[in-house]
């Protein structure tokens, strides 16, 4: 959306307010776009990020694999809500997943972590 099409929306006395400014401070191109929209991937990936139990987890398997037990027991949580966690991480293939007879262990996906990041960077810095 252009920042034009933005002042079309406001009411007649905030455009003049805005178009004077346009014209005397040259703080915006009205002919610039504007991004409004933020990628679905990149929200899901900030919103797993800000839950504590989560960096925690993504920043525990790094470089290393761990099983539930032990996640739980470093993160004082009950195995139920790390299994919730890991579920969630999974989903956006943050971790990798590895079965050894009944139990299972996690290590964090860098390649696809450095993809999100990128993204990420790529909403504020395009």
């Amino acid at each position: 959306m252009k920042v034009r099409e933005l002042i079309e929306n406001l009411t007649e006395k905030q455009k003049r307010s805005v178009n004077r400014c346009l014209e005397q401070c040259r703080l915006l191109d009205p002919e610039e776009e504007i991004k409004v929209k933020v990628d679905d991937d990149v929200l899901e990936f900030v919103k797993l990020l800000s839950n504590p139990i989560r960096m925690g987890i993504l920043n525990m398997l790094m470089g290393r694999w761990m099983c539930v037990c032990l996640i739980a027991n470093a993160l004082d949580q009950d195995q139920t809500l790390i299994s919730h966690h890991l579920r969630s991480l999974k989903k956006l293939g943050l971790l990798h997943e590895r079965r050894e007879g009944k139990l299972r262990f996690y290590r964090t996906n860098e390649e696809v972590l450095k993809e999100y990041i990128e993204k990420l960077k790529g909403e504020f810095f395009g």
